[in-house]
C-alpha cells in the first residue's frame, strides 16, 4: 500500500471525526433562544461598565519577559545534556562547544540588561522614578 494513501486516509479521518461531532451537536441540541444567553458572564456578579478598559502594559512586559527567559531554559538544559559527551570525548575544543552558546546567553544578558535600565522588570515605581522616566522620552 502506497504511503500516501495512508496519509491521507489519516488525514480525512482527522477532519471527518470533528466535523461529524459538531454536525451531530447541532442536529441533537436544544434550541431555546433567550436574550439573556448572549450576556456577558463573569462567575455569576452582574457586569459593570464597558468591556474596553485599559489594562497595565507592566502584565505584558512581565509575560513577554518571562517567555524569553523561559525559552532560553528551554534550549539550555538540551544543550548542556548532547555537549557532555563531545566535552568528554575531547574530540572538539572547548571554545568551539561553548562559543555559540555563550553567544546566546550574552545576546540574551544585553536584553535583560536593557529590560532593567527601561524599568521594564520593576513592577511598581516610585515617583521620582516616574518623573525622572517622563523626563527621558
Amino acid at each position: 500500500m502506497n504511503d500516501w494513501i495512508a496519509i491521507g486516509a489519516l488525514a480525512l479521518v482527522g477532519l471527518l471525526i470533528p466535523l461529524g461531532m459538531m454536525a451531530v451537536s447541532y442536529l441533537l441540541r436544544p434550541s431555546v433562544p433567550e436574550t439573556s444567553k448572549r450576556a456577558t458572564y463573569e462567575s455569576g456578579e452582574v457586569p459593570t461598565g464597558g468591556t474596553r478598559i485599559r489594562f497595565n502594559i507592566q502584565y505584558y512586559m512581565v509575560a513577554l519577559l518571562f517567555v524569553v527567559f523561559d525559552i532560553e531554559t528551554v534550549l539550555l538544559f538540551p544543550w548542556a545534556v548532547v555537549y557532555l559527551d563531545a566535552v568528554e570525548s575531547d574530540a572538539v575544543s572547548l571554545l568551539e562547544i561553548l562559543g555559540p552558546m555563550l553567544l546566546f546567553v550574552a545576546i540574551l544578558m544585553v536584553g535583560l540588561a536593557w529590560a532593567w535600565r527601561t524599568g521594564a522588570v520593576q513592577w511598581a515605581q516610585t515617583p521620582s522614578q516616574a518623573t525622572s522616566g517622563s523626563d527621558r522620552q
